[in-house]
């Protein structure tokens, strides 16, 4: 019979999510040393949740390290929307989606997230740290079509701009 006593409660409550795989005489032991600790199976649910939700979160984090600035390729968080400031200015929650990127422009949208995008003071202003995923969403299309509509004027725009500085190139030497 195994002896759990001498487990903290995170490596029971792993165990709890695992109790199908255990024998009998086991998940006795188990939820005799879980009932000792005042530990349900809601805590072992509990657990099993916020686990999963910290593993998705640095594995998204992984995803958008991928993002390459000098070549503006990777995955890029683009569009904001249902944003929740911080009274306290600390913080900011914005729902918004992942986006794979090639030369700075959005191709494929790959997920719509909830996003915390912590703030640091720094001499007498804000900068921003790191986005930390807390939750994924069905993809919110409407601001995928905006931002699509977004790239899409911006390139629109470059090509007017070129073409004008195309046609007037003694224009350019007033500069």
């Amino acid at each position: 019979m195994p002896d759990y006593q001498q487990r903290t409660d995170d490596e029971l409550l792993h165990l709890g999510e695992e109790r199908d795989q255990l024998t009998e005489d086991a998940q006795l032991a188990l939820d005799g040393e879980l009932h000792r600790r005042k530990l349900s199976l809601t805590d072992v649910s509990s657990y099993k949740t916020e686990r999963l939700a910290a593993e998705n979160s640095e594995n998204l984090k992984r995803l958008t390290r991928f993002y390459v600035h000098s070549v503006g390729l990777g995955m890029k968080f683009l569009g904001k929307t249902n944003r929740q400031p911080d009274p306290g200015g600390t913080f900011e929650k914005y729902d918004t989606t992942l986006w794979f990127v090639a030369l700075w422009l959005p191709l494929f949208p790959v997920a719509t997230y909830t996003v915390r995008r912590d703030f640091e003071r720094w001499w007498g202003g804000k900068a921003t740290l790191a986005e930390t995923p807390m939750e994924r969403h069905p993809r919110n299309w409407e601001q995928i079509l905006l931002t699509w509509v977004k790239a899409s004027a911006l390139l629109l725009a470059l090509r007017l701009i070129f073409g004008f500085v195309e046609r007037h190139p003694d224009l350019l030497r007033h500069f």
